[in-house]
């Protein structure tokens, strides 16, 4: 390469022709050495430059195994946690992060993995450490061999006792199909929620109404001794006293006249003796027993029903109620119990009206025959969801085939959250009855 200086170097003095012919032949020199320079840096900065690039491949491969084994590992210490697992933990923990593995043969036999338990009569825990060494590609050519994947997991499952409330509508617009349907689902929910490994943790009260609620006589007696022979309470006026939680019993009693005052009117605003409620209970057998034998007539005392669905749950009701648990209903916010209210009807809250009044019998209250307005059952409704919700129960609403936007609000408002809140606009009530009992079962396992 020859380097045009721009000007000729006889027209110099000789001494200074002699420097720069020097200077031109040392110029001429330098893109010669540049290149080789050039070489030379770029062979230097490509070594680590592959390497990077080598070892980011690498790095990518170590991720994505790493995550095959940590689902595999947290899927497998859920299924060893489970408390009806009868497989040893190391067992069902080490078959899952093989089966993650398996694409990876070579891998299988250097798996290290160390898995601990214990045990409570109501909870199981398992932690489980898996790790590999799995060979690089591009690593080893700076002395890395391996690269060591480690993951860990744990779980910790603890059945929780549940107390549950069970609300059915048996009102007149219930007839036919529908309340066959409700018996079909209804007994299938029990089927689930009292299968063999939850019933001795499960208890369950059914509480059937139309215009009220048949209660057995030694709940009546809880209450107050002046009430008629129907089994079903007449709720007061008041809105303070719309549940009778703890010692707030609403019974509006009636008193003997003397005479005869009003006209007799037959009713079927409580159900009928078949139709008795059942408290915290846990035999499948009765239960089921009670919900086959459920028929269709009346009114619908929407607020009446939940507020006795809720007093199946309220603990100042405990030893009060009956059934196959002692302690029970147990306290608000205990850690080691969820309470579920189910509500379900398939019409608007109506009228409150007198269970079946002779001539012989007079009220304080203004009518003798009409309690309170729709209206008023409304609010009394919501303010037994606001009750229990604000306590920790967890609400369940099903909205069966139910016409008009307030009543569908109601029943919305109710619920704990959106979620809970089932409208069925056609016959399958199954559906949102085996929804609920999976969601129940769900609950019922702390992890």
């Amino acid at each position: 390469m020859r380097i045009n200086l721009g000007f000729s170097i006889k027209a110099l003095t000789p001494g200074l022709a002699r420097v720069i012919a020097a200077l031109a032949r040392r110029l001429s020199a330098f893109p010669r050495a540049t290149a080789a320079n050039i070489a030379i840096s770029y062979a230097l900065a490509l070594a680590p430059i592959t390497t990077a690039i080598g070892g980011a491949l690498d790095y990518t491969r170590g991720v994505m195994l790493g995550t095959e084994i940590q689902n595999a590992l947290d899927s497998g210490v859920l299924a060893a946690a489970s408390l009806t697992q009868d497989r040893d933990p190391d067992t069902v923990v080490r078959a899952y992060v093989e089966a993650a593995l398996s694409d990876h043969p070579d891998l299988v036999g250097a798996l290290r993995l160390d898995v601990t338990s214990s045990t409570s009569f109501n909870s199981r825990r398992v932690q489980a450490t898996a790790s590999v060494d799995t060979p690089t590609l591009m690593l080893g050519l700076i002395g890395v061999r391996n690269l060591t994947i480690s993951r860990t997991s744990e779980a910790v499952e603890e059945v929780r006792d549940i107390e549950i409330s069970l609300v059915l509508d048996v009102s007149g617009s219930m007839g036919g199909s529908k309340i066959s349907a409700l018996r079909d689902a209804a007994s299938e929910f029990i089927d689930v929620v009292l299968d063999d490994s939850r019933q001795e943790r499960t208890s369950v009260s059914v509480i059937p109404y139309n215009g009220g609620v048949r209660l057995p006589d030694y709940v009546n007696e809880e209450l107050n001794e002046d009430f008629d022979e129907s089994g079903c309470p007449d709720m007061g006026e008041d809105h303070s006293q719309v549940i009778p939680f703890g010692d707030l019993p609403t019974i509006n009693p009636l008193e003997w006249t003397g005479e005869e005052m009003t006209g007799h009117r037959s009713s079927s605003h409580c159900p009928q003796r078949h139709m008795e409620s059942i408290f915290l209970r846990n035999s499948p057998g009765q239960l089921k027993s009670l919900i086959g034998g459920l028929d269709a007539s009346g009114n619908t005392g929407l607020d009446v029903a939940t507020g006795w669905g809720v007093r199946a749950l309220d603990p100042s009701w405990r030893g009060r109620l009956g059934g196959q648990f002692g302690p029970r209903p147990v306290d608000f916010g205990d850690r080691d119990t969820v309470k579920v209210l189910v509500v379900m009807t398939d019409g608007a809250a109506t009228a409150q009206q007198r269970t079946e009044l002779t001539r012989s019998w007079w009220s304080w209250s203004w009518s003798a025959y009409e309690l309170y307005s729709a209206r008023t059952a409304r609010e009394k409704m919501i303010e037994a969801c606001s009750y229990a919700k604000d306590r920790g129960v967890v609400v369940y609403t099903i909205a069966f085939q139910l016409s008009g936007n307030t009543n569908r609000d109601l029943m919305r408002n109710c619920a704990s959250r959106a979620e809970t809140f089932y409208n069925v606009e056609n016959t399958d009530i199954q559906s949102a009855f085996d929804a609920i009992a999976s969601d129940i079962n769900q609950l019922r396992i702390a992890r």
